[in-house]
């Protein structure tokens, strides 16, 4: 429609794309095929991408956590540590993601959680880059009255609890400092695949 436009009206256009399209083309041996929203094809692999999405907004900072029956990993962390847009990003990446935000001199609720077989990564990050973060977080929210919230000492305390709750579980941790929500996930994706192909070496043992 643009193209027939174009020469209607006599205004020259260009095909940007197609000598990039062509020289795949060639290199590949695929003849490309013309087929308007080709690249938003809705697969069964779109349908249950879309699905983890909701998943990771339906289970998001705590909550349903004991529904989390068919979960394939959940998120743990201080508050800024970059659960929610991890979730979020493996969401579209098809996996079913749960993240708790820990509060500080509140209990983790294993006992809430629907097994313990449940892969668990525990977030962490430098305490004075979560200052930083938490203090600009208040300044955008235009918030004066929780103080707590960015003081070093408390979140110093806060990381330290985190990492003794990581410990005593035996959870894998990430460091979430100066990491891209890209990197925190692939890792997580790294550490998810190869505790399925240690459980699947398990089984073979036991047979």
């Amino acid at each position: 429609m643009l193209e027939a436009l174009c020469t209607e009206k006599g205004v020259p256009n260009l095909s940007i794309l197609d000598p990039v399209v062509d020289l795949f083309s060639n290199i590949l041996g695929a003849q490309r095929i013309q087929r308007v929203g080709g690249q938003h094809k809705l697969d069964t692999a779109y349908f249950r991408r879309m699905a983890a999405v909701e998943y990771a907004v339906v289970h998001d900072d705590g909550l349903n956590i004991e529904n989390l029956h068919d979960a394939d990993m959940l998120l743990v962390g201080v508050s800024r540590t970059s659960k929610t847009p991890t979730s979020m990003y493996l969401g579209h990446r098809g996996f079913k993601v749960g993240n708790y935000a820990l509060v500080p001199n509140v209990p983790f609720p294993i006992e809430k959680l629907p097994h313990k077989k449940l892969f668990i990564v525990g977030l962490t990050t430098d305490p004075k880059r979560l200052m930083q973060v938490r203090k600009t977080r208040l300044q955008h929210l235009s918030d004066t009255t929780n103080p707590n919230y960015a003081d070093i000492d408390l979140i110093t305390n806060e990381v330290r609890e985190a990492r003794k709750l990581f410990n005593k579980h035996n959870w894998p941790v990430i460091d979430v400092s100066r990491r891209s929500v890209e990197e925190i996930a692939a890792s997580i994706i790294h550490l998810y695949r190869k505790r399925l192909d240690q459980q699947e070496l398990d089984q073979q043992e036991n047979v």
